[in-house]
C-alpha cells in the first residue's frame, strides 16, 4: 500500500508541474544559447544551467527528481531538435550539466540554512564561490572525465579553462533573475511598485546603460581612446547596485552578459580590437564583466546590509522610546508621554483656534482599598480604572496617562467643557459598571472616582504646568463636594 502510494505522488499534479516548467524553461534557454552565442561548436553563455539552479533552490528536495528528470530530459529534446541528432559525445555534456548543478546547488543549500533571498552578503559570497565558481569546476572536471572515457578526447588545460570561465558567467548572467522570478511566482510578492522619483532615475539608468552597451561594446573599435571607455561600466554598474534592489540589479547583470555576449559572438566590441582573435577577445570580455559585475554585486549588498541595519537600529529605538512612555502597570501613557503630549496639543490648539480640556481623574480613598485587600488587588483595581477610561476616548489624538499612585489626566484636543462634561459623564458610568467592592469607602461600597476639568478656548502662550494646576484645584473641588462627581472650570490667567 505504502508503495502504491508513494508511486501515486511522483505523478502528482504539483511534482507534473514542476517537471513540465524544468523542460519548457531548459529548452528554451538551450535554443537561446544556441541561436545568438554560438562561436564554432561552442556556447559562450550556457544559460540552461542557471534556471535549473534557480529552480533546484527554490523547490524542495523532495521535487528534486522531478527537477532532474525534466533536466535530462530537456537536454536531448532540445539538442536533438536544434541539431537533428544526439551524438554519444553529448552524453558527457549532458553528465556534466546535470551532477555540477545537482552537487553544486546541495552545497549551498547546506551552507545556506536560512530561507534563500540572496539580500545578504553570505549568501552572495556562496553563490559566487560554490553556485558559479565551484559549479564550472564541477561542471569541467565531469565533463572532461567523461568526454576521455566516453569519446576518448583527453583534457586540453586552456580548453578547460575556457569552459570554466564560459560556465562561471553563465551561472551568474542568468541565475539571480530566474531565481527572483521563479521565487516570487511560487509565493505570489512579485511587486514592481516604484516612487515615481525612483522611476526616472531607473529611466536614466537604463539609458545610460544602453548608450555604453551599444557605443562602447556594439561596435567595433579603432584606437586606444575608444576602448578605454569600457571603464565606463564601472560607475553604471557601482549606481545600480547601490541605488537600487537585488531584484533590479541582477535582471542589469543579465542584460549585460547577453548584450555583451551576443557582441562578442558578432565580432564586436573593444576587446576585438584588443586581442584580434575571437577566443581571447571572448575570454577576457566574460573575465571583465564578471569582475565589474561582481564587485558591484557584492558592494550594493553590503550597502544594502548597512541600510537593512541602520532602519532595524532606529526601529529598535523608537520602540524603546515608546516603551519609556509608558506606564508598566496599566500599559497606557506615562508622566512623560502626557508633558511631551500635553506641549504638542497646547501648540496645535493655538494655531487651529480650537479648544482643549485636560481632565484630572482620583481614585477615591485608594490608601484605604490597598489597606483593605492588599497591592495586589490595588494593581489589579488600577488596571481596570484606566481601561475603564481609555474606553471613553475614541479619537486618536486623545490621551490618558497615569501621573503616578491613583491620578490618572486626560488630554482632549479640539474638546470644549460642555463635551468634556458627557465623557466625564461616560467616565464615571464606566467605573460605577465595573462594581469593584470597596466597603471601608466613605463614599459608596464600591470603587468611584472624582474628576476636575479645566478647558482652554485660546492657548495663546498658556503654560501647560499652569493648566495642570487648575484641572487639579477643579479635582480637589470636588473631593470637596463629597467625592464620586466631577467639577468643571475654565482656564483663567490667574490662579485663585
Amino acid at each position: 500500500m505504502e508503495i502504491i502510494v508513494r508511486f501515486k505522488s511522483l505523478f502528482s499534479l504539483m511534482n507534473l508541474i514542476v517537471f513540465a516548467v524544468m523542460i519548457v524553461s531548459y529548452i528554451a534557454m538551450i535554443y537561446l544559447s544556441l541561436t545568438f552565442f554560438m562561436v564554432g561548436n561552442i556556447a559562450i553563455l550556457w544559460l540552461g544551467n542557471g534556471i535549473a539552479i534557480a529552480l533546484f533552490l527554490v523547490c524542495s528536495t523532495k521535487r528534486w527528481l522531478h527537477l532532474t528528470l525534466g533536466m535530462i530530459s530537456a537536454y536531448i529534446i532540445g539538442v536533438y531538435t536544434y541539431f537533428g541528432s544526439f551524438e554519444i559525445v553529448q552524453i558527457a555534456f549532458l553528465t556534466a550539466n546535470v551532477s555540477s548543478v545537482i552537487l553544486s546547488a546541495a552545497i549551498f543549500k547546506q551552507l545556506c540554512k536560512e530561507p534563500i533571498s540572496f539580500i545578504d552578503l553570505r549568501q552572495n559570497i556562496f553563490f559566487l564561490i560554490v553556485l558559479c565558481m565551484m559549479n564550472a569546476l564541477l561542471n569541467v572536471t565531469i565533463g572532461t572525465t567523461a568526454l576521455w572515457l566516453i569519446a576518448d578526447f583527453p583534457p586540453v588545460l586552456s580548453n578547460g579553462l575556457v569552459w570554466f570561465v564560459g560556465n562561471t558567467v553563465s551561472i551568474f548572467a542568468s541565475t539571480l533573475t530566474a531565481f527572483h522570478i521563479v521565487n516570487s511566482v511560487k509565493h505570489r510578492t512579485l511587486s514592481l511598485r516604484i516612487s515615481q522619483s525612483k522611476l526616472l532615475e531607473l529611466a536614466v539608468l537604463c539609458t545610460a546603460t544602453l548608450l555604453i552597451l551599444v557605443e562602447v561594446f556594439g561596435r567595433q573599435h579603432y584606437n586606444k581612446f575608444t576602448v578605454s571607455l569600457i571603464f565606463l561600466l564601472f560607475p553604471v554598474a557601482m549606481w545600480v547596485a547601490l541605488r537600487f534592489n537585488h531584484y533590479i540589479t541582477s535582471v542589469w547583470i543579465t542584460v549585460v552578459f547577453l548584450a555583451c555576449g551576443f557582441y562578442s559572438t558578432a565580432k564586436l566590441g573593444p576587446f576585438m580590437f584588443m586581442f584580434n582573435d575571437l577566443s581571447y577577445a571572448i575570454f577576457y570580455m566574460q573575465i571583465y564583466i564578471f569582475t565589474a559585475c561582481s564587485t558591484a554585486l557584492l558592494i550594493g549588498t553590503i550597502n544594502t546590509e548597512k541600510e537593512s541595519k541602520n532602519q532595524m537600529i532606529a526601529k529598535l529605538n523608537q520602540q524603546l522610546d515608546n516603551l519609556t512612555k509608558i506606564d508598566p502597570l496599566t500599559k497606557i501613557a506615562n508622566r512623560r508621554k502626557y508633558d511631551e503630549s500635553i506641549k504638542s496639543a497646547l501648540a496645535i490648539a493655538n494655531s487651529e483656534g480650537t479648544p482643549l480640556t485636560l481632565i484630572a481623574i482620583d481614585i477615591d480613598h485608594f490608601k484605604l482599598f490597598n489597606d483593605e485587600y492588599g497591592h495586589l488587588a490595588g494593581d489589579d483595581c488600577l488596571i481596570s480604572v484606566a481601561n475603564g477610561i481609555n474606553q471613553n476616548l475614541l479619537r486618536v489624538n486623545d490621551i490618558v496617562a497615569r501621573m503616578g499612585g491613583e491620578e490618572f489626566f486626560c488630554i482632549l484636543p479640539n474638546t470644549d467643557a460642555e463635551a468634556a462634561i458627557g465623557i466625564m459623564q461616560r467616565i464615571q458610568a464606566s467605573i460605577t459598571a465595573l462594581n469593584i467592592p470597596h466597603q471601608t469607602s466613605p463614599v459608596k461600597p464600591y470603587l468611584t472616582v472624582s474628576m476636575g476639568s479645566c478647558t482652554v478656548s485660546k492657548s495663546d502662550n498658556i503654560d501647560a504646568m499652569r493648566l495642570y494646576q487648575q484641572a487639579d484645584m477643579a479635582l480637589y473641588a470636588a473631593k470637596e463636594q463629597g467625592r464620586n462627581t466631577f467639577v468643571t472650570t475654565k482656564f483663567t490667567d490667574a490662579l485663585t
